[in-house]
């Protein structure tokens, strides 16, 4: 009977389940990469609001100049996400966190595997989708006050579809899942906006909040799973070392 519990605690199929918990769960890559989402929408949004009031103000050398701007952004969000350079960056601060960890891929040939170019030509659809919406809100043709469902019409199925090319964790849904419910809650007229002179945080809080949110649940998960895949090998190192006391015993007796 002992017998058959060691072996259910150390067996190899449930430290493999466990080491792919814990690669999906790393989230550092997944930190950097929603460093640069929040940067781009950070700036279109400081962008758009520059817009506007050079457009109220009927300052059109300064309108001209913003909308020139946005569309720096747009093609330098494009350049950053298909640039070996920026994946390489990533990969080596991920590598740089976890060295202590060892080397980890939810499986094989992870690294090598790029995204589609039709998933790249969505993410640039995307930012293009958000340029418009700020030109939208400049005209006046957008109320604030719908910025942020706007912006999960389109955020929500970009987020599902990197992160399942990306083989993310069951933690990184929940940034699209949380973004999407806001949206819906605003729409339905519950009070959870901030007041006109901080519109922008009305998309700023959700897409810092829940996607921070997202990353702190899976870096808790990750330090869980790395604790049970200890055990699990520890537990089968101290089993490895009573079969061999055993077998030993009986060649003395023997």
């Amino acid at each position: 009977m002992g017998n058959k519990n060691r072996t259910k605690t150390t067996d190899p199929r449930e430290i493999i389940q466990w080491t792919r918990r814990y690669a999906k769960s790393r989230t550092i890559n997944f930190l950097v990469q929603w460093c640069f989402i929040v940067f781009i929408i950070c700036i279109i949004g400081l962008v758009a609001s520059l817009t506007q009031q050079a457009y109220i103000t009927k300052n059109m050398p300064l309108f001209y100049i913003s909308v020139v701007f946005l569309a720096i952004t747009f093609f330098f969000f494009i350049w950053i996400s298909i640039s070996q350079w920026t994946a390489e960056i990533i990969w080596q601060i991920t590598m740089w966190f976890y060295g202590r960890e060892g080397f980890v891929l939810p499986e094989e040939n992870a690294r090598s595997k790029k995204l589609p170019r039709w998933v790249i030509a969505l993410i640039g659809l995307m930012v293009v989708y958000h340029i418009f919406g700020a030109l939208l809100i400049s005209f006046r043709y957008l109320s604030l006050q719908y910025l942020q469902p706007f912006s999960a019409l389109v955020l929500v199925p970009v987020l599902c579809v990197l992160i399942y090319y990306q083989g993310l964790g069951f933690w990184a849904w929940f940034w699209p899942i949380l973004y999407g419910i806001h949206a819906v809650l605003l729409l339905v007229g519950v009070p959870i906006g901030f007041p006109s002179q901080w519109y922008l945080l009305n998309i700023m809080v959700p897409i810092f909040g829940y996607g921070l949110l997202a990353i702190l649940v899976g870096h808790a998960y990750s330090r869980y799973a790395l604790w049970k895949l200890k055990s699990l090998t520890r537990e089968g190192l101290d089993m490895s070392d009573n079969v061999d006391i055993e077998n030993e015993q009986e060649d003395i007796s023997s």
